[in-house]
């Protein structure tokens, strides 16, 4: 008995070994899709799926059927019969295409895909970039990888703090290839900010409209947050009103010292100087601008400036004063242009006009404190000696249309064709020709005219 038991055991095995079949289950998803015969029937709609997508998105790593799963299983009997064509195409339709990236999100809610965290990386880069310049971000991130920042040079900005702040998130993972983000998109996505709500408290006057557009929102939409909220009713002061406003998603907070060099203009000094002829200048010192400079720290957080502090203002270099001498020594022959009174003091003691019956051509000066006669302007003498009733007398020359007679001279000291400077001696004050005492009678005549010699000279 135990005998025939063994040899019908032994029987039985040997005939379930010689009716087992390897049968393949396919699932996506866990969702059952058919049976194959032979794995490669998948492997090979995966690939020809996966080629197809790395076609159309080949810059991204993709993954095909990443859910998919095929279950070998050995089966008694003949093989459960599969249209392996019909499985193929419903694999086609089934199988999901992902890429590889990592989801930004905030708040737990994801705002954009990238392809991958280097992406994320030059994003974020681009967000430094739009509060400061690449040559500004390069020498930071070398300061800071030394420990230690530099003091600017004149006219220079160095940056010395960079805080990016945001509530933001990096995870790896899949997704359909349509939803990733070119890197230009994700960062005007950052850039153009979010509405969210805060807590307004009205001032005195304030009404729904006028809150609602000085916060850029419509009316509608203050109503909607405010549920109760009276469209046509004023608000009252200190009122707490919900509201959107405007804020990044990113603050980029920039610390900025800058070297400010500014000159300080020089003077220009005049003086004059009795060796050098009237007319002339001489630079005697050339002016030169001094330099003062400004050491001030600016914060800006997203490109406004919240902060400014001058650290240091000095004068690192004084300005030098450009020093002119201008000549008051009188040129012999040359004219002014002013006339000066031609006697040492004195009074007039008769004027120009009509006298004891006839014209009188000048004027008569008396009683000087000195006897000298001095030439009134520079110029050249014409004539000189004794006629008629002048006396001795002396003709100047200006040369700009003016001469000036000078006579009853007691003493001539020039001579004709003799240079003359302005208020030079020209001979001493007397009493010659028709005189009725010491007195100088002077004339004076422009283009041959003669004029009233006190409109040109003056006591």
């Amino acid at each position: 008995m135990a005998a025939l038991i063994g040899s019908l055991l032994f029987t039985g095995t040997g005939f379930a070994s010689e009716s087992l079949h390897d049968q393949y289950y396919v699932y996506e998803n866990g969702e059952y899709i058919g049976t194959v015969k032979n794995p490669e029937v998948v492997d090979h709609a995966v690939d020809e799926k996966k080629a197809k997508a790395e076609a159309a998105h080949e810059d991204l790593d993709l993954v095909v059927g990443r859910d998919l799963s095929v279950v070998k299983e050995k089966v008694f009997g003949n093989a459960a019969s599969e249209d392996e064509e019909s499985v193929k195409k419903t694999l086609e339709e089934a199988l999901t295409v992902e890429a590889e990236s990592v989801a930004v999100q905030v708040g737990g809610d994801t705002l954009f895909y990238l392809k991958d965290a280097d992406a994320f990386d030059r994003v974020i880069r681009g967000v430094k970039l739009n509060h400061m310049t690449e040559e500004e971000l390069s020498d930071y991130e070398t300061a800071r990888e030394a420990g230690e920042f530099p003091e600017p040079e004149a006219g220079q900005t160095q940056v010395t703090n960079l805080s990016v702040k945001a509530d933001l998130q990096a995870k790896e993972v899949y997704t359909a290839p349509e939803n990733i983000k070119t890197e230009k998109e994700a960062l005007d996505l950052l850039l153009s900010g979010r509405q969210v709500e805060r807590d307004y408290t009205a001032a005195e006057g304030d009404t729904p409209e006028a809150v609602a557009k000085s916060h850029g929102m419509s009316v509608q939409q203050l109503l909607e947050l405010n549920t109760g909220m009276d469209e046509q009713a004023d608000l009252a002061a200190g009122d707490k009103i919900k509201v959107l406003k405007e804020e990044p998603y990113v603050d980029v907070t920039v610390t900025r010292k800058h070297l400010e060099a500014s000159p300080i203009a020089h003077k220009k000094v005049t003086k004059d100087d009795k060796t050098i002829l009237k007319g002339e200048k001489k630079v005697a010192q050339a002016g030169k601008d001094g330099r003062k400079e400004m050491l001030s720290v600016t914060e800006t957080v997203n490109g406004k400036t919240v902060s400014k502090k001058v650290l240091e203002d000095k004068v690192v270099e004084e300005p030098v004063d450009e020093l002119v001498l201008n000549g008051t020594k009188a040129v012999e022959g040359v004219s002014t242009g002013k006339f000066i009174w031609p006697a040492q003091g004195g009074y007039i003691s008769s004027q120009k006009g009509q006298r004891w019956g006839r014209q009188h051509n000048g004027i008569d000066i008396a009683r000087p404190k000195g006897k000298a006669i001095l030439s009134a302007d520079a110029g050249t003498v014409t004539e000189t000696g004794p006629l008629g009733g002048f006396g001795n007398r002396v003709v100047v020359d200006h040369g700009n249309g003016y001469t000036t007679l000078y006579a009853h001279l007691a003493s001539i000291s020039v001579k004709p064709g003799q240079k003359l400077a302005r208020g030079q001696k020209l001979g001493v004050m007397g009493s010659t020709g028709n005189s009725t005492g010491v007195h100088l009678h002077f004339e004076v005549r422009k283009n041959g005219q003669l004029i009233n010699p006190l409109t040109v000279v003056s006591q």
